[in-house]
């Protein structure tokens, strides 16, 4: 185990609480608008994207941008990039402090998928400190498949999270998302999926909260978040977390705080503390357009027209001004785990109360 990761997130994470980072700790990047699924509660996969970063550009961008520590690498499908681990060795490569990287995945290709992590934790020479692998379920066999649209999903899904679950160097859960449709299905679920693997435990479960999003679930057309009861939404974010019961570890207690304030921002409509996006991260499309964060559709410019040097964009005037509109509220208010993380961070020393410059 190498410290200077570990030393590295833990300067920024205090760097954070006392004022915008001068280049973000963490990075949502989203590789590929391709899918291969169906979801009811997203559109990414009615989309047939064209033009986006070839895999020279993203080396480019890491090669220039490469002070993360914390890159989540999303879709789409991520997979169906022929490219995808030659993108995940740009990432290491190019990011010498890396402590984590996170990609989801719709399991479907299990292949794919194993051979992804496999090439990430047997590389020679540096490699990130943690590899986490998200595989999405949304209920029971019959439920998640409604939800996901692919017939002969979660059987697919639970053959690819046994297969990494035996993989040294992996931590791998499975992602579900909470919305009209299963509200009330984890129990089913994870009795569904312990069948299959007898000593599965609650924490090896991911729960989220569905959320809209114009610009990168493009969703937003299908009323999600009104169909919806909250009160058992909330009810059951907090059974969930009842069932895990105390975090082991530093990603679990992030877990369990940002379970802990879900019932607050369903109640309320406002994200719960004091937002870091664009002050401790922000989310990259895949044609290098960056914004915030997966929720905010106010884009900030395009890393290809900086030569993909995203400090560039980070250190103006406009984006701080966006930075200070966000921390003060004055965005679409969420509470999802890509932008809860880092909040959760910046917001442990001074709960929220920006120092005077």
């Amino acid at each position: 185990m190498r410290l200077a990761p570990y030393t590295a997130l833990a300067k920024a994470a205090l760097r954070a609480n006392l004022g915008r980072l001068d280049f973000p700790f963490k990075l949502t990047f989203c590789v590929t608008f391709w899918c291969n699924y169906r979801c009811t509660t997203c559109n990414i996969w009615k989309m047939a994207p064209r033009d986006e970063l070839s895999l020279d550009e993203i080396r480019r961008f890491f090669a220039r941008s490469g002070r993360f520590l914390w890159v989540d690498l999303t879709g789409g499908e991520v997979t169906l990039r022929k490219d995808f681990i030659d993108i995940c060795h740009a990432v290491i490569d190019g990011c010498p402090n890396l402590l984590l990287l996170h990609f989801p995945t719709n399991g479907y290709l299990t292949d794919k998928v194993v051979a992804a992590a496999k090439a990430i934790t047997t590389r020679p020479g540096r490699r990130p400190e943690k590899l986490i692998v998200t595989v999405s379920t949304d209920g029971d066999e019959a439920t998640n498949d409604r939800i996901r649209g692919i017939e002969g999903g979660w059987r697919r899904q639970l053959e690819t999270f046994k297969a990494l679950r035996a993989l040294p160097g992996v931590d791998v859960v499975l992602g579900m998302t909470l919305s009209a449709g299963n509200v009330d299905h984890y129990p089913a679920a994870f009795a569904a999926a312990r069948r299959e693997v007898p000593d599965l435990r609650h924490d090896e479960f991911h729960v989220n909260i569905v959320h809209e999003s114009p610009h990168y679930l493009g969703n937003t057309d299908l009323g999600l978040g009104a169909q919806v009861n909250r009160e058992k939404l909330a009810a059951a974010v907090e059974e969930y977390a009842h069932l895990r019961g105390r975090p082991r570890s530093p990603v679990g207690y992030l877990e369990h705080a940002y379970l802990s304030k879900v019932r607050s921002y369903l109640e309320t409509g406002r994200t719960p503390m004091r937002c870091h996006a664009l002050s401790a991260s922000c989310f990259v499309d895949s044609w290098g357009n960056v914004f915030p964060c997966t929720i905010y559709d106010r884009k900030i410019g395009s890393l290809r027209e900086v030569d993909y040097d995203l400090a560039r964009l980070w250190n103006t005037p406009e984006a701080d001004r966006l930075e200070r509109e966000i921390f003060d509220y004055h965005c679409p208010q969420c509470w999802t785990p890509c932008e809860a993380y880092q909040s959760i961070m910046g917001n442990f020393v001074t709960r929220g109360r920006r120092p005077a410059a």
